[in-house]
């Protein structure tokens, strides 16, 4: 009897001791997986945190960088009206020294025209020769270029934009900004020197805007402009052909990009409205004395003595007007 009672306490031990341990494996086990949960959801907190800030700065940069692909567009744009301005104004110079080449031959032609004439023509050509030695000046600069270009140094694709470089760019740029503010000529330079100098002073064109269009890491090219309107000033332009491709730089560097070429758009925009006024004198004069040129015509040949007062009048008029035009070869942008 006291065996079966000594049994029955042992079993009754033994289930206690399960159903505790039991009890306190499931309460293990439940604290751990609510364990688990906190640090799988702070875990969850802090990952979306994480990807939020990236996120930011992913925002940011990329509105970085099409602030600046947008700012670089303007200045394309402005550019690209600039220089259409630049090439007509130049197409129209050379068909006024056609023009004035005509007149003169007229006005030669006639006997016993005054003398004054005469002196007003040695004017004329002095003005006519401005534009003409800005042509040769630009031609030599570009040829020195070329030939700095096929040097070592130059870069493969500073080399190539300059040997496809037409020779009215160069033109159009020496007679409308005029040769004195070239600084250091091309030709004294050599290599990629040389290259650099032909490109920032030509202008070069559009800026490229994350491609490989421009001189081998040189955004000088363009950017500093006809005539190296700011070489000097213009550091940053030695990556902004890349800036694409460069997401990590600092916000700090790409704002100062940014308003940089905000500054030289401006300064294209400036430029672009002198050149207009330029154009536009040009034309109107040019359109004058193509007209009073046409009107003299019947002159041509003849003696001056026999002309009447208004015939005079007409030859005079015809001088003057060839005279004012010819002082536009001289007037340049700053």
């Amino acid at each position: 009897m006291a065996m079966d009672t000594e049994s029955s306490l042992g079993r009754i031990r033994r289930n206690t001791v399960d159903r505790i341990t039991s009890i306190d494996k499931e309460n293990v086990i439940s604290g751990a997986k609510k364990a688990a949960e906190a640090i799988g959801s702070k875990a969850a907190g802090i990952k979306d945190s994480a990807m939020a800030v990236k996120e930011d700065i992913t925002d940011k940069l990329t509105e970085l960088d099409r602030m600046l692909e947008s700012s670089v567009t303007e200045y394309n744009d402005a550019f690209t009206l600039m220089n259409d301005k630049g090439v007509r104004l130049f197409m129209e110079r050379t068909r006024s020294v056609d023009l004035i080449g005509f007149v003169e031959c007229l006005v030669n032609s006639i006997a016993n025209h005054p003398k004054e004439f005469d002196a007003e023509f040695e004017e004329i050509k002095t003005n006519r020769d401005v534009f003409l030695n800005s042509c040769d000046f630009g031609e030599r600069e570009l040829r020195a270029a070329r030939e700095a270009a096929g040097g070592a140094g130059a870069g493969l694709a500073a080399g190539a934009s300059v040997a496809f470089m037409a020779p009215t760019a160069a033109m159009w740029v020496a007679t409308t900004f005029g040769t004195a503010s070239t600084g250091a000529a091309i030709s004294s330079l050599s290599g990629a020197a040389a290259t650099n100098a032909a490109l920032a002073w030509l202008g070069g064109g559009a800026l490229a805007a994350g491609g490989h269009g421009i001189a081998a890491g040189s955004a000088l090219l363009a950017m500093a402009g006809p005539i190296g309107w700011s070489i000097a000033g213009a550091t940053l332009l030695t990556t902004i052909i890349i800036f694409a491709k460069k997401k990590t730089k600092l916000n700090k560097q790409k704002n100062e990009e940014i308003e940089t070429v905000k500054r030289n758009t401006e300064k294209v925009r400036e430029m672009d409205a002198e050149i207009q006024e330029i154009l536009s004198s040009t034309i109107s004069l040019h359109s004058g004395l193509t007209g009073t040129y046409a009107g003299c015509l019947e002159l041509f040949g003849k003696d001056y003595a026999g002309f009447s007062g208004e015939q005079k009048g007409r030859l005079g008029a015809l001088v003057n007007h060839t005279r004012t035009l010819a002082a536009l070869f001289g007037k340049t942008v700053s």
